[in-house]
């Protein structure tokens, strides 16, 4: 495997994406000819460090990743960061507006981020609209709370679910869930999964040397490991 060629993400297309049918139902985007045509909202560029939004503020926007990696985060009572979740391409964060409450985590891109903002649709009893508004948004939430808990089991579980979910979440999305660019560091994965940084490089290179994932840097290959996950 030539580990050179492993590529970044290009920006997904709003089929793909978890914001799609909210999307619709709001007329943010509109089918014609079997091509999406954007008719309104905002589209944003992150640079990496730069945050989408911060824990504390007014939620009133969804944001949807069309291409890169975010990190959930908040800082600790001690004043330590605490990495919650990594987002990547095609998901939504920003559900705690649903609700019309605050921010729970501080967004922040792990490198050039582009995203899709939409206000929360408000959901009019008067509508023809509104059954359907309600369930597209039952199902976004559903995806919001339905992600595998990492930080359990052996340290190298840890690490192997977290590949695995990783390679699953890009491939349910018709991205390439085989040759993975990691956007985070290695002390940020270990922030994640509740363990070491010198575990998770070790881990790492130990699956490297049984073949069941090749690695260089940031780009891993999908070995053995992934066996089954894309059948």
């Amino acid at each position: 495997m030539d580990m050179t060629a492993v590529p970044s993400c290009s920006p997904i297309s709003c089929r793909q994406c978890d914001l799609n049918a909210i999307c619709r139902l709001t007329g943010l985007i509109a089918y014609a000819d079997m091509r999406a045509r954007r008719v309104s909202g905002a589209l944003r560029k992150v640079s990496a460090g730069r945050a989408l939004f911060r824990a504390g503020t007014p939620a009133s926007m969804l944001f949807a990743i069309r291409q890169g990696t975010v990190k959930l985060t908040r800082v600790t009572p001690e004043g330590d960061e605490r990495i919650e979740s990594f987002h990547i391409t095609g998901e939504v964060l920003g559900l705690e507006a649903v609700n019309g409450k605050v921010y729970a985590w501080d967004a922040v891109a792990l490198e050039a981020v582009q995203c899709c903002e939409l206000p929360v649709p408000i959901l009019d009893s008067s509508t023809s609209q509104t059954a359907a508004m309600a369930s597209a948004l039952v199902r976004l939430l559903s995806k919001g709370i339905s992600r595998i808990h990492l930080a359990r089991g052996s340290a190298r579980q840890r690490v192997v679910n977290f590949l695995l979910d990783l390679s699953q979440r890009l491939s349910e999305r018709g991205l390439d869930g085989t040759n993975i660019k990691l956007a985070m560091s290695r002390s940020e994965m270990a922030n994640l999964l509740d363990t070491r940084i010198e575990t998770v490089s070790r881990i790492l290179q130990q699956l490297h040397r049984e073949q069941a994932i090749q690695i260089r840097g940031s780009k891993v290959h999908m070995g053995t490991l992934a066996v089954g996950v894309h059948s």
